[in-house]
């Protein structure tokens, strides 16, 4: 009898995936998600572009080339008078000019060419902390791509785990459908010998019905966890696969002190806040560069065409200077405001390496009581399998009633599902101690 109820559990248990799909482990379902999640690839996306700033902030070291070309057309004339002695007013041939010279433009078109560069000097050393700043900036999106990395990692466990969960709730259900089938056979043969009650058969029948129903939820749960997966995993949510079965992790006892080091090392958002401390030390060293007189190295070609009024061409170079040495206070507050900038970000930082430490030691905490929970869940779930087998027995022997059986069914239910969890939570402990200390 038990031989063919464990026939009619197998096919049940495996109706919900009588599709072969491809096997998705826990280590590639989170080298997938940390490569190919969308948030990571936005993340991505944002270091690039930071990147790229920096380097067009580069180009600015290099002399501003600028080209000017046009073509006027006078709709008036312009008329120049050199008056008598302008140049000369005494000689011995008498005054230069010796009477008052006019120049008429004529109306037509004029045509002109300029060609200029302009190189920054003193800029130079504002340009250089500017792009030491860009590169922390760079740096930090970076850490912010390992910040979601790991985020994305933790969540890509703990979905992995619910599917888990939910594949041993199914075992547990396909459990319980095997044995109250078998029992109502039993039930419904005492009845039609008549040394059951029809009420008996009802609720045997009316709980494996329930049992049914559970499992239909559970395949729907199923679906909907598979689903979310692989969203995390940026790839289609229909995308068809099957995860493997997780053991119960080896027990491991990590060092507080070896677990706060590595995380001060390797979590993303602590380097992130260090390297916001030396973009705001940046920041301010360039505000107060420009205290400092910008000057330039300017030269410049420039030529007329179609006109002899004034001369058509000229070409000269030149040291421009300009320098804004009085702005009633204007640069002395915004260096304020950047220092108070350094002030935050040092806050910062001492906020999350309290944090940090906070959830290293709550993740080891979580991690010890969740493996000590297994054995006390399998020493239940053992005893409560006892039980249900001594009253089946006893139940056949006629020596237990009906509603003891199914008390001590309900029973082993409640620790196969206790059971599950503290596996699981193991596991998620330990995604939970990763993810605190920033592995992936």
């Amino acid at each position: 009898m038990f031989k063919g109820g464990f026939a009619i559990w197998m096919f049940a248990g495996a109706a919900w995936s009588a599709v072969p799909e491809p096997l998705l482990s826990l280590n590639d379902a989170v080298a997938m998600g940390v490569r190919t999640n969308l948030r990571v690839q936005s993340a991505t996306l944002q270091a690039d572009e930071a990147g790229d700033s920096v380097e067009a902030l580069k180009t600015r070291r290099y002399p501003h080339l600028e080209m000017d070309a046009a073509i006027e057309h006078n709709f008036t004339r312009q008329n120049y008078t050199f008056r008598e002695g302008t140049w000369v007013p005494d000689s011995p041939i008498g005054p230069i000019p010796p009477e008052n010279i006019e120049l008429a433009s004529k109306e037509g078109t004029i045509k002109l060419f300029s060609l200029g560069a302009r190189q920054p000097l003193t800029r130079l050393y504002t340009i250089a902390l500017e792009i030491s700043e860009g590169d922390v900036s760079t740096d930090m999106a970076v850490q912010k791509i390992r910040w979601t990395q790991q985020d994305v990692a933790y969540l890509v466990k703990l979905q992995y785990f619910e599917i888990d969960r939910i594949l041993a709730e199914l075992n547990a259900i396909d459990e319980a459908i095997l044995f109250l089938s078998v029992l109502r056979d039993e039930v419904r043969n005492d009845v039609d010998q008549q040394v059951a009650l029809e009420y008996e058969l009802l609720d045997v029948s009316a709980r494996l019905a329930q049992r049914r129903l559970e499992r239909r939820r559970r395949v729907d749960a199923m679906a909907t966890a598979k689903e979310r997966l692989n969203a995390l995993l940026g790839r289609d949510v229909k995308t068809p696969f099957q995860i493997e079965h997780l053991s119960i992790p080896h027990r491991v006892i990590y060092d507080t002190s070896e677990s706060l080091q590595r995380a001060f090392e390797l979590r993303a958002d602590f380097l992130e806040s260090r390297l916001a401390v030396k973009k705001a030390v940046y920041s301010y060293e360039a505000k107060k560069s420009e205290y400092i007189p910008d000057v330039d190295l300017y030269i410049r070609y420039f030529r007329l065409y179609n006109t002899r009024v004034i001369p058509d061409a000229e070409a000269f170079i030149a040291v421009d200077m300009r320098w804004e040495f009085f702005d009633w206070g204007r640069k002395r507050d915004e260096l304020a405001v950047r220092t108070h900038r350094i002030a935050g970000a040092e806050v910062q930082v001492a906020e999350i390496r309290n944090r940090i430490e906070i959830e290293v030691r709550e993740s080891l905490r979580k991690l010890q009581t969740a493996q000590e929970s297994v054995g006390v869940a399998r020493k239940l779930q053992a005893a409560y399998r006892e039980k249900v087998r001594v009253m089946s027995n006893r139940y056949r022997q006629q020596t237990a009633l009906l509603s003891e059986v199914l008390e001590a069914e309900t029973q082993l239910d409640r620790a196969n599902s206790k059971y599950n969890s503290a596996v699981l939570s193991v596991w998620g402990a330990l995604a939970e101690y990763q993810k605190a200390v920033g592995e992936v």
